[in-house]
């Protein structure tokens, strides 16, 4: 096996900068399951598959189609006795062990953001774990690329750390419910019960649900990010296939009385998701709260009223042993907003922000 020519010629490159091993602590997450009070000797097959890949990998460099090599762990900042936890000293001992002492691992992708900070915080490695993995990354020159840098996760749901406007709120949510519901109950009476379709199409009855479907949306919805992904992704696409469906195939005077009532049905079913929507972005802003009022006396009063979003990426910049901090490109917006932080000097002592976020997340 070997890096593919074609690869390298389709990126228009000669060799690959950088290849990461991805996760591959997943071999871990099964052995821990079906370990049976064996997981030291799965621990051990672990790091022996990681030099035989590290082998290969240098291999590679001989051959001058790859440049250095590395791994993304997202299990590398966990404490040491974490039954999936990934040791950077172990990997660099198997890189030796493959490519002896001019081995060519030089990066290590992780996790980090202002809630999960053990990559900073947590001592769990060197001879004596008595570094964290930054301050071994640091010592052996391992360049380390943060990810995650605004998207925690904090408990059994994902957090988001960025400032989000509620807006203000236009319609009581029970009365809409009840509005959205009557429409559909006038569709199934005068627009469904008069269509046919085969029978392994949807009932016309089923095609307008979304009173009874979002009901107790407003409890399960975790904050505004899990909102506009289930908005974008599963509820809009439906219902603007659906409209499209019978726009095109109703006609005559069915054809009006469909017209007439989608007119009044799609205002009401948006103004129903617009509160939604609202609903959900108070939840994020009551559970970043917590985290800015921990954050904000640690920082310079010059950058108390900024984004939560460029305060949560500049802690991570600004941290002892980060080389780059990988966040993405949603919106011109959204990188702006990022691009923001490059010309502010490093915060004096980011370890202190994650301390005091740490002890109140743990409330």
């Amino acid at each position: 096996m070997r890096l593919s020519n074609d690869l390298l010629a389709r990126l228009q490159l000669e060799a690959l900068d950088v290849c990461l091993l991805h996760n591959p602590e997943y071999y871990l997450s099964d052995a821990h399951e079906r370990s049976e009070g064996k997981l030291e000797r799965r621990r051990e097959d672990f790091y022996r598959r990681l030099q035989a890949a590290f082998a290969w990998l240098e291999g590679e460099v001989a051959a001058g189609r790859l440049r250095a090599y590395g791994v993304s762990s997202n299990t590398c900042t966990r404490s040491a006795d974490d039954a999936e936890f990934t040791s950077l000293t172990r990997m660099l001992a198997a890189a030796q062990a493959a490519g002896g002492s001019g081995h060519h691992f030089r990066v290590l992708q992780l996790p980090m953001n202002l809630v999960e900070s053990g990559a900073a915080l947590e001592k769990n490695n060197g001879s004596g774990l008595d570094r964290t993995v930054l301050e071994h990354a640091a010592a052996q020159g391992i360049a380390v690329l943060v990810n995650r840098p605004l998207n925690a996760i904090a408990g059994e749901g994902m957090l988001r750390l960025a400032s989000v406007s509620a807006g203000a709120q236009e319609v009581e949510i029970e009365a809409q419910f009840d509005i959205v519901a009557e429409l559909e109950r006038e569709f199934r009476r005068d627009i469904a019960a008069r269509l046919q379709t085969s029978e392994a199409s949807v009932p016309p009855e089923n095609l307008f649900r979304w009173s009874a479907d979002l009901q107790g949306a407003a409890v399960h919805v975790g904050g505004l990010d899990h909102w506009q992904a289930l908005e974008s992704q599963r509820i809009l696409p439906r219902l603007l296939q659906v409209v499209q469906l019978l726009d095109q195939g109703l006609t005559g005077r069915i054809g009006e009385t469909w017209q007439a009532w989608r007119a009044r049905y799609l205002p009401e079913l948006h103004k129903l998701l617009a509160e939604l929507r609202r609903q959900a972005a108070r939840k994020s802003q009551e559970a970043t709260a917590g985290i800015a009022a921990a954050l904000d006396p640690l920082l310079p009063a010059a950058r108390r009223e900024e984004s939560l979003s460029r305060k949560a990426l500049w802690v991570v910049a600004s941290t002892p042993g980060v080389s780059c901090v990988l966040n993405g490109m949603r919106s011109p917006a959204y990188v702006d907003d990022a691009l923001g932080i490059l010309a502010w000097p490093p915060l004096p002592d980011p370890i202190a922000v994650y301390e005091a976020v740490g002890e109140k997340t743990a409330q």
